[in-house]
């Protein structure tokens, strides 16, 4: 794993579940507070290790912190390759419900990564009465409404997915690891690669996972209806976060423009920021940015 349990401040607690949903879902959690819990959604083809262990260490002195592996990937249930995919995105929305139900958690701040926020924002939609908060990070425009975005460019996007695309797939660790290295870095943004983070991330994967592309995911994203209204209807505060060069699920222009379009939502476009964030200064940043956030709520709900 990629963190010493004995020497963490608050150490973690690592299960697999009971049948749930009819899969097993492994969950790592932090702290105790579970009046303040904060869920983490990770995005396709991410281990719940995704977020950083100073992140998940930081924000759990005060809230009861929870990561998983989304069903599909790392240690929980994986599911044979079909299109259609043999579950959707709603299923895992509904993880994401039954893994608070498993912890007795009556109400969460909902935060996920790229696939990630998107079930967010759907779990949002769907259990208004249970979302404290709504953090989409890096999260692809499920929220259409009449806005009128605009699409990056070819000659910024066709160079990016040529690198993401060129991946070998090497199925040991050793050999592969450069080459997920490599496209990291053209995922990092301006941000100097932090290898040691970028090692730890890729060799949780290898201890799961056949290397390959995860039709499963990608396809479970398909054909996702407009939640415009619905987002706007929540009572729940908003945040969306952005890197200002992560042009992969959308763009820091349109997600900044559906926040404004949103009378509960803000946007917090990160400087220099890609799509991952294999460097300590980002995670710095995520920490103070989400914690001023929920302060934020705990002091609006004090007035």
């Amino acid at each position: 794993m990629m963190y010493d349990n004995e020497n963490m401040t608050h150490p973690a607690t690592v299960e697999m579940t009971p049948d749930i949903n009819n899969i097993k879902i492994w969950i790592e959690t932090f702290g105790s507070n579970k009046e303040d819990c904060i869920i983490l959604i990770s995005g396709a083809m991410a281990p719940a290790t995704f977020w950083n262990d100073e992140f998940c260490q930081s924000l759990s002195e005060r809230h009861f912190f929870i990561r998983f592996d989304n069903r599909d990937y790392g240690y929980s249930t994986h599911f044979k390759e079909q299109d259609p995919p043999p579950y959707s995105i709603y299923d895992m929305v509904e993880d994401v419900r039954a893994i608070l139900d498993y912890h007795a958690v009556g109400t969460a701040h909902i935060i996920g990564h790229s696939l990630g926020g998107s079930i967010a924002q759907l779990f949002a939609v769907r259990y208004p009465h249970r979302t404290k908060s709504l953090i989409p990070i890096s999260s692809p425009i499920i929220a259409k409404g009449d806005l009128e975005y605009k699409d990056t460019p070819p000659d910024v996007t066709s160079p990016l997915w040529e690198i993401l695309m060129s991946n070998k797939m090497y199925q040991d660790y050793e050999r592969g690891k450069d080459e997920f290295v490599r496209i990291y870095k053209a995922l990092n943004g301006d941000y100097e690669m932090d290898t040691g983070i970028a090692h730890s991330y890729i060799k949780r994967m290898y201890e799961t996972e056949y290397i390959k592309p995860h039709l499963n995911h990608t396809n479970i994203q398909r054909n996702i209806p407009d939640i415009f209204e619905k987002l706007g209807m929540l009572q729940c505060p908003i945040l969306f976060i952005y890197g200002e060069r992560d042009y992969l699920p959308a763009n820091a222009h349109n997600t900044k423009l559906l926040a404004n379009a949103l009378h509960n939502a803000s946007c917090f476009i990160i400087n220099g920021a890609g799509h991952m964030f294999f460097n300590q200064t980002i995670w710095q940043t995520l920490t103070k940015t989400i914690s001023e956030f929920i302060n934020q709520i705990y002091l609006t709900e004090k007035l």
